[in-house]
């Protein structure tokens, strides 16, 4: 029998084989590689693309703020505003008060009832005078409280006084004021 050597045509098979295994391996490397450089390529565009959002986001942020601090001026300028009309308001209000006073107070005093001072004091009346006899001052009173205006008559004091040549006695009242944004 003859001997065939097939060992060096095994040996080209198996280098032919390494050849083509290395072959591919080097492809696979360098697609490897090349897929990695563009997906970390792709990943800073990505960050990048972020953080030009961020950066847009905080010169935004900002110049909202500005305006917010803008709108805070003018809402502490409208509330000034506010207070200024409503104390305007209350003058106005206020205005024709002592004129209101003054003509209903000869209505409200009766006869032989003398007042010797009044003091206004924002929502508040003080009277203090002298009666020749205590029914005028009740009848006083009831007459304050039908008035839609001055409310709440309280009598402080009454006592009689001897120091002049007719009795009279002294008393002091206090009336409450209804303005005319807190009338029913």
């Amino acid at each position: 029998m003859s001997r065939i050597n097939l060992l060096p045509w095994r040996e080209a098979l198996k280098a032919r084989q390494k050849k083509h295994f290395m072959v591919l391996l080097g492809v696979a490397a360098t697609l490897t590689v090349a897929l990695m450089l563009l997906v970390n390529l792709r990943i800073h565009q990505l960050v990048a693309h972020q953080q030009e959002r961020n950066r847009y986001l905080q010169v935004e942020t900002a110049r909202l703020d500005q305006v917010l601090g803008r709108i805070g001026d003018i809402i502490k300028q409208r509330d000034r505003l506010l207070e200024r009309m409503q104390l305007i308001e209350g003058l106005q209000q206020r205005r024709a008060f002592s004129v209101r006073l003054f003509n209903q107070m000869p209505a409200l005093v009766p006869p032989g009832v003398y007042l010797s001072s009044m003091d206004v004091a924002r929502d508040r009346i003080e009277l203090v005078g002298k009666t020749e006899a205590y029914p005028r001052v009740a009848s006083m009173l009831r007459g304050i409280e039908a008035s839609r205006w001055l409310t709440e008559p309280r009598l402080g004091s009454i006592y009689a006084s001897d120091t002049q040549p007719i009795a009279l006695s002294q008393f002091s009242m206090r009336i409450k004021v209804v303005t005319e944004g807190s009338q029913p």
